[in-house]
């Protein structure tokens, strides 16, 4: 069913939301704009970690490679979630 898919969308988004803020926020306790180079090693491994436990883990990485195409250009200075 369309709506249970949107709603486990909308819940696994704001549980990866809180998860990795609680991460960052636990290796470091600066508010910079930019993450560190220890955070950034540390959602690295979140992401391996991730990938490692789904079954369709290569479908998900082309999902992913095509989302990542448009971060990081000038005017993308928010991250498209709330």
């Amino acid at each position: 069913m369309p709506q249970d898919d949107d709603a486990r969308e909308s819940w696994a988004k704001r549980t990866a939301h809180q998860l990795v803020d609680g991460a960052l926020a636990a290796s470091e306790r600066s508010a910079a704009s930019h993450p560190s180079p220890d955070q950034v090693a540390l959602l690295r491994e979140i992401v391996r970690r991730a990938l490692w436990h789904m079954p369709n883990s290569e479908d998900e990485l082309k999902s992913l490679r095509d989302f990542t195409e448009n971060l990081h250009k000038p005017g993308a200075d928010e991250p498209p979630w709330p």
